[in-house]
């Protein structure tokens, strides 16, 4: 059983989850950083906990959980592997992308391996502290490590979830979709009602009801039969009116999730084969 863990990274992730470790009555070795920012915030927001610097032999914990860019997570394994305490017998990252084979540098020196991804956003490092209660983990690896991963996700409050390596990539994408670019698309759209003439404060109250609504619908509908709007009503003549008003880039994203409504519409059997085909000449701004 891991009663203690070390934690690898100040950054978003890697911060909020020590901070909610900690609130949760988990100890925490240390955590390891590269940068004088990362100790001041290891200080700052985590009292009594070590900063380790990332060159320094490790601490002795039953447990390392690495939060670090996908594309550090191997590197990163292979710098900490000759300094790892021999006490340390679990090893995870927090990638909802890669396996944790990735950890395979740390396997060699005796750990067993896995991931733990809280699919949830950590928006700041040092804001307020993200509640992890009912946040869905995925967990995937070798057994011991997802028995580790499940047990470290409820002491958090949350559910544990188990994932295939393979089957990662989609998840992720899917995670991607839903949280990376629904922002991109509310961001996008803030901006075009401000080049209206809009004040910033009131674009910003009058989109909360708008996207919290649409979201929920979402979730709570089978498909597509809650969405609103001209590509639900089959409103060609709007559809290409809009694509007139959009700048390029802006044009371009509401094309492809156009195209996505107008295919669930029409598996649904919500709009016509007609009126899908009208659809898709609006978008070729065809007459």
């Amino acid at each position: 059983m891991v009663s203690k863990w070390l934690l690898v990274g100040a950054g978003r992730c890697g911060l909020q989850l020590a901070r909610a470790m900690t609130a949760a009555g988990i100890e925490v070795a240390g955590v390891v950083v590269r940068s004088t920012r990362g100790r001041s915030r290891v200080r700052r927001f985590l009292p009594g906990v070590p900063a380790v610097d990332s060159g320094a032999s490790l601490p002795p914990a039953s447990g390392i959980l690495l939060a670090v860019p996908d594309s550090a997570i191997r590197p990163c394994a292979q710098r900490l592997a000759p300094l790892l305490d021999t006490t340390t017998s679990v090893a995870l990252h927090t990638s909802g992308l890669l396996p944790g084979a990735e950890l395979a540098p740390l396997s060699k020196r005796g750990c067993t391996v896995g991931s733990l991804h809280p699919l949830v956003s950590f928006p700041t490092a040092t804001g307020p502290r993200v509640a992890l209660a009912g946040v869905t983990a995925t967990v995937e690896g070798a057994q011991k490590a997802v028995r580790a991963a499940q047990r470290l996700a409820r002491a958090l409050g949350m559910r544990p979830v188990p994932l295939s390596a393979a089957a990662k990539p989609r998840y992720h994408a899917a995670a991607a979709l839903a949280s990376n670019m629904t922002y991109a698309l509310v961001a996008a759209a803030r901006a075009q009602l401000v080049r209206t003439g809009l004040p910033q404060r009131v674009v910003t109250s009058a989109l909360r009801p708008l996207v919290i609504g649409t979201v929920e619908a979402a979730l709570s509908a089978r498909g597509f039969e809650k969405l609103t709007g001209p590509i639900a009503r089959a409103d060609a003549a709007a559809v290409r009116l809009h694509l007139e008003a959009l700048p390029g880039r802006v044009a371009t994203a509401y094309w492809a999730a156009a195209w996505l409504a107008i295919a669930g519409l029409l598996e649904q059997g919500l709009i016509s084969e007609k009126q899908a085909q009208e659809l898709g000449l609006a978008l070729t701004r065809q007459a």
